[in-house]
C-alpha cells in the first residue's frame, strides 16, 4: 500500500510540474501606484506578443506565453502598452493578470478564425488615465473601413486613444501599429497614413504630445520610418549609443544582435530620457518571437 500511495503521488509531483511548465505557473499581480502617483514621467512599451502563433514550435505554447506576458508587464507596469498580434484569448485573460489596466482593441478583419483575429490594441493604467477619444483605422486605401491594402499579406490597422491623466488634466495621443510584412507600398502608405491623421488629431486637439509604437516590418532607414520622421518625429532608440543595432524580433531566439523592426517615435512635446529593448524570457520559451521595447519620456 505504502508504495501505491508513493507511486501515486510521484504521479502527481509529476503531473503538477508538467501543467506548471505548460501553463507558465501563477502570476503576480503587482500595484500600480507609484506609477499612477508618478506625473513627472511616462513609461512607454510596445510588444508583438505573437499570441496566436509559436504553438508548434517545442516550448512556444500560447497558454504558457500568456502568463510570462503578463508577469513581464506587472514586473515593469509601463503607463501605456501598445500591443501588436494580441487576440481575443489574451485579452480576456489580462481582466485577471492585469486589473491596473483597461485595453482598448479593434480586430483587424480578414483572419482566418477568431485565435488568430489579431489586434493592435493599447493598454493604459485606468486609475490614471481616462480615455478621450478612441478610433482605429486599416491600412488601405479606404482606411475609414475594414479593408486591405491589394498586394498586402493581410488586413493592417493602426488603433489610437487620446488619454487625459486624471491628476493633472493633461492629455496626449499613442498611436499604435503593425505594418505589413510583405507589401513596401503597404508600409510606406502605413507611414503616410499614420502622419496624416496625427496632424488632424493636433489640428483638433492642438499642439499635444503624441507617441506613436508598433511593429514596422522595417528598418529605420525605410519608407514608413522616414514618413513620421519627415513630420519631426524622434526615433526613441537613437537616444541611446547603439540602439538602432539592437534586435527586436528574435524569431525564438535567445539573439539580441541585430537591427530593430519595432519603434517606439515621440513629437517634440515629449523629452526622450531613455530607451531599452527588453530581452528577458522565461526559463524555457520565449514570451514571444519579438523583444519588447520600452521607452521613458518626460
Amino acid at each position: 500500500m505504502k508504495k501505491i500511495v508513493a507511486v501515486i503521488l510521484s504521479v502527481v509531483v509529476l503531473v503538477t510540474g508538467f501543467l506548471i511548465y505548460a501553463f507558465g505557473g501563477s502570476v503576480e499581480v503587482k500595484s500600480a501606484d507609484e506609477r499612477i502617483k508618478d506625473n513627472e514621467k511616462l513609461i512607454v512599451a510596445s510588444y508583438n506578443t505573437a499570441a496566436p502563433w509559436g504553438n508548434v514550435l517545442e516550448g512556444t505554447h500560447s497558454s504558457k506565453r500568456v502568463k510570462l506576458f503578463a508577469q513581464q508587464i506587472n514586473d515593469r507596469l509601463p503607463d501605456v502598452l501598445g500591443v501588436q498580434e494580441i487576440n481575443s484569448t489574451w485579452v480576456a485573460k489580462m481582466e485577471e493578470f492585469l486589473p491596473q489596466y483597461d485595453y482598448y482593441g479593434v480586430k483587424r478583419g480578414g483572419d482566418a478564425n477568431e485565435n488568430q483575429s489579431e489586434m493592435n490594441g493599447i493598454f493604459y493604467l485606468k486609475e490614471k488615465f481616462e480615455v478621450v477619444e478612441k478610433n482605429t483605422f486599416w491600412i488601405s486605401e479606404t482606411p475609414d473601413v475594414e479593408s486591405k491594402f491589394e498586394g498586402a499579406g493581410c488586413y493592417r490597422i493602426c488603433s489610437y486613444l487620446i488619454l487625459k491623466n486624471k491628476s493633472t488634466g493633461e492629455i496626449f495621443a499613442h498611436f499604435n501599429t503593425h505594418l505589413d510584412n510583405e507589401s513596401a507600398e503597404a508600409r510606406t502608405l502605413g507611414g503616410t497614413l499614420v502622419s496624416e491623421r496625427i496632424e488632424k488629431i493636433l489640428v483638433k486637439y492642438g499642439d499635444i504630445p503624441v507617441v506613436v509604437t508598433g511593429d514596422f516590418n522595417q528598418y529605420s532607414d525605410e519608407e514608413a520610418c522616414k514618413a513620421l520622421e519627415n513630420k519631426g518625429f524622434l526615433n526613441v532608440n537613437t537616444t541611446v549609443d547603439g540602439g538602432d543595432n539592437m534586435l527586436t524580433y528574435n524569431g525564438w531566439t535567445k539573439d539580441t544582435v541585430g537591427r530593430p523592426i519595432d519603434y517606439i517615435f515621440v513629437n517634440d512635446k515629449f523629452d526622450a530620457q531613455s530607451y531599452q529593448v527588453v530581452t528577458e524570457t522565461g526559463a524555457r520559451t520565449n514570451v514571444s518571437d519579438h523583444y519588447m521595447i520600452e521607452a521613458i519620456l518626460k
